[in-house]
């Protein structure tokens, strides 16, 4: 059984020849931790990665980074180019705040409003819940 990917954690690393990067780590909560995945191997997956930059009049500034252009899942980072690296819970609210902003300029979220508000087109009938058995009926076979 291979273990998945079901917990997410910020993460601002300082990447060798890239700078400072600000995105995702992704691990399996019930097996490792977000340090012991940083940690443990050589090369770890790094999701929609973000860059940034130091404005002497706004400070600092989260922006996309080239790498989000050309590429629509992560990149994989080298740990021994990783000079250090600080988790989501210990950045800056600032910063936080602007890679949710640009998340949601890159990702677009899917519409809540619902159907009886009169936007958009007839749903349709209704889909059946998924899962539980189905019961399909075969047309019988002439002889």
């Amino acid at each position: 059984m291979k273990l998945r990917q079901n917990a997410k954690e910020l993460v601002l690393l300082e990447i060798d020849g890239l700078g400072l990067i600000l995105g995702e780590i992704r691990y399996n909560k019930q097996t490792e931790t977000a340090i012991f995945a940083l940690e443990k191997g050589a090369f770890f997956d790094l999701y929609l990665p973000c860059a940034v930059v130091f404005d002497p009049q706004k400070g600092p500034l989260v922006r996309p980074h080239v790498l989000n252009a050309m590429t629509t899942g992560s990149i994989r980072v080298q740990r021994s180019k990783v000079s250090c690296f600080v988790l989501g819970n210990e950045l800056a609210p600032s910063l936080v705040a602007q890679y949710r902003a640009v998340l949601e300029g890159l990702v677009p979220s899917r519409p809540t409003a619902s159907p009886d508000e009169g936007k958009g087109p007839d749903p349709g009938p209704e889909k059946p819940p998924k899962g539980g058995p189905r019961i399909i009926t075969l047309p019988k076979k002439r002889t």
